[in-house]
């Protein structure tokens, strides 16, 4: 008998998407530390990183995706305007409140980010951390055309995730997208989308949706980021 956790496998399409809330509704408590906000040396590398985005929504009224426990959210809502951030799972959106609650700027939705009901915008700016790779490719254009009914034309959108990476046992599905085993503390093991997509890739999916597409790479950070304005 093997003595890996099971996986929760994933196939194209909805079973993807499935599989990626379901990591993360069981990971909100491990969470901040998996993803380093609590590590002092990493919270000092980020600080070019916040400058950064703050400096793209400074003043707006952003609408952020998959905002997890509002590490980000407080991030940018120190410079927005104002922030409405949402995220599917209520734990995480729960968290989120606890840590934005001394923000008068920011409201917490529970909301699903390729139907986005109950949002009425429309918003001049959104944001995303570490959300693209997690949607699958057959999803990226209808979540992005539903996004941009939320916003003002010549919205500001910036998008940030990671370049890749080593160390995770990841596979191919047919759809073509990328597949990486996570294990919790507790050894569940899910397999989710982790996509990388290439500035090309990303360059063909906004054609036509948007204007001024700026890709960088920042590979010190291991980090790219996509800013654009929405037609």
């Amino acid at each position: 008998m093997s003595d890996q956790p099971a996986a929760r496998a994933c196939t194209p399409g909805a079973c993807s998407t499935e599989a990626v809330a379901e990591y993360y509704a069981a990971r909100v408590a491990e969470y901040d530390a998996a993803a380093g906000y609590q590590d002092p040396g990493a919270e000092q590398r980020r600080a070019s990183v916040k400058t950064r985005f703050r400096a793209t929504l400074r003043g707006l009224d952003v609408l952020e995706i998959a905002c997890g426990t509002g590490y980000w959210t407080a991030v940018i809502a120190a410079a927005a305007r104002s922030v409405v951030a949402v995220d599917l799972e209520p734990a995480m959106v729960t968290a989120a409140e606890q840590r934005l609650s001394a923000f008068a700027n920011v409201r917490c939705v529970v909301a699903d980010a390729y139907s986005l009901d109950g949002l009425a915008g429309p918003f001049n700016a959104a944001f995303a951390h570490w959300w693209w790779s997690h949607v699958p490719k057959s999803r990226l254009r209808p979540f992005l055309t539903t996004l941009h009914t939320k916003l003002r034309p010549g919205a500001v959108v910036l998008f940030a995730d990671q370049l890749p990476y080593a160390g995770e046992a990841r596979r191919r599905d047919e759809e073509g997208n990328t597949l990486e085993m996570r294990t919790l503390q507790n050894g569940a093991g899910f397999e989710i989308v982790k996509n990388f997509p290439t500035q090309p890739e990303l360059v063909h999916v906004l054609r036509g949706i948007a204007r001024a597409v700026v890709y960088r790479t920042f590979t010190d950070e291991g980090r790219w980021t996509v800013t654009y304005n929405t037609r």
